[in-house]
């Protein structure tokens, strides 16, 4: 009998225990707070898109120091002058020469051969006819760098009505106010029909039309 109640007495503190502690875990997670929606978790937010590249750095040509040379045969003696009325506009980043742009816009009247005589000739029908075609222009969609090193313009020159593509040969230095463009190329004249009836000859006017530039550049942004 003693250790039947023994016993019986052990089951019940057994029972008592694991109802107190059973009680007690729901009486914490009552007064545990609530996690309501604002506590839920957050998406992670996406990356920040990488930033626009900055624009290429705009400039215009400088109101002195600027000249536009040209050079041909004739007769067998060399021939030269000079357009005094020209507009430059570049835009160039030194590290995307592709998004560079060039444009060049000449007035072809203003050309000077320091005569008369022949810058009328010139300047007539058969040769520029400057009366209907007023201005030459020049324009490049985008610089590139040549096995050499160096880098040129890839663009089209529109003169006396003819467009033809024209791969322009570029140096460029900095200066205190922006940057110093130059170089030089050879066209040829007929390419762009500057020669009609007798002056197609290039007996006594040569082919070959040898253009110098220098220009400076003043930076506009």
């Amino acid at each position: 009998m003693t250790n039947y109640s023994a016993l019986l007495m052990a089951a019940l503190l057994a029972c008592a225990g694991t109802s107190a502690a059973s009680s007690a875990a729901v009486a914490a997670q009552d007064a545990a707070p609530k996690a309501g929606p604002q506590a839920a978790s957050k998406p992670a937010q996406p990356a920040a898109a990488p930033g626009t590249a900055a624009p290429a750095t705009h400039y215009t040509q400088a109101a002195a120091g600027n000249s536009l040379a040209f050079g041909f045969m004739q007769a067998d003696a060399l021939n030269e002058g000079s357009f005094r009325k020209f507009s430059t506009e570049l835009d160039y980043d030194d590290k995307n020469l592709a998004a560079s742009t060039l444009k060049v816009t000449v007035q072809v009247a203003s050309l000077d051969t320091r005569d008369q005589d022949r810058d009328d000739t010139l300047k007539s029908a058969e040769l520029l006819d400057t009366a209907k075609y007023p201005t030459a222009q020049y324009v490049a969609s985008s610089l590139a760098k040549r096995a050499d090193g160096k880098i040129e313009a890839v663009g089209k020159l529109t003169l006396r009505g003819v467009t033809r593509e024209l791969r322009l040969p570029l140096t460029l230095k900095p200066t205190a106010s922006g940057l110093e463009l130059s170089g030089e190329t050879t066209i040829r004249r007929l390419d762009y029909e500057v020669g009609q009836g007798d002056w197609k000859s290039t007996e006594w006017v040569g082919n070959d039309i040898k253009l110098k530039y220098q220009v400076a550049l003043i930076r506009a942004r």
